[in-house]
């Protein structure tokens, strides 16, 4: 019997920062706050996490992610309204 088994990450968008200018295209883009993480796939279908990565503001347009302290991640976070 096969079984097909692996872990996966995904970054998931949480808020919308608006409108802000990129530090490394210099574009005006609509920029998020994002969190990767992971899953633990069994036949493709995710179990369970395992991966909690880094917390980071993400550009659209060059697709750079600045890192973020947790604190600083928290803060952004609680002035910005959730992306749904």
């Amino acid at each position: 019997m096969v079984i097909y088994y692996g872990v996966k990450k995904k970054l998931k968008l949480v808020s919308d920062l608006g409108q802000m200018t990129c530090t490394n295209c210099g574009h005006e883009v609509r920029a998020a706050l994002a969190k990767e993480g992971g899953y633990v796939h069994i036949f493709f279908i995710p179990v369970f996490p395992v991966l909690t990565g880094f917390k980071m503001v993400y550009c659209p347009n060059c697709g750079i992610m600045r890192k973020l302290s947790g604190e600083e991640f928290k803060e952004m976070k609680q002035n910005n309204p959730p992306i749904k």
